[in-house]
């Protein structure tokens, strides 16, 4: 995992779920990638993921996509449609 920000928008492949827990991950993990989701869209980054180069980006606003990637993706949606709610 590498989290560096390198362009003017940010891409996530939330991959560490599991198959069998309703939302892909419990709530405190979806409450965790809310808030590292919420900094990336605010222009900052998060403080807990590893990074290549420790630049920091300018401070500005960008889109992120976050996309559920598991096991056997059964519960991607689920999960995407929880970690929606969190930004309703």
């Amino acid at each position: 995992m590498i989290a560096d920000v390198t362009g003017n928008f940010v891409y996530a492949r939330l991959q560490k779920g599991a198959d069998d827990s309703p939302h892909c991950y419990a709530d405190a993990e979806m409450d965790g990638w809310a808030g590292r989701l919420q900094s990336w869209a605010e222009g900052g980054m998060p403080d807990d993921l590893p990074l290549v180069d420790d630049a920091r980006p300018e401070k500005t606003p960008r889109d992120v996509y976050a996309f559920f990637i598991t096991n056997g993706k059964v519960r991607a949606p689920a999960g995407a449609m929880a970690l929606q709610q969190k930004f309703s």
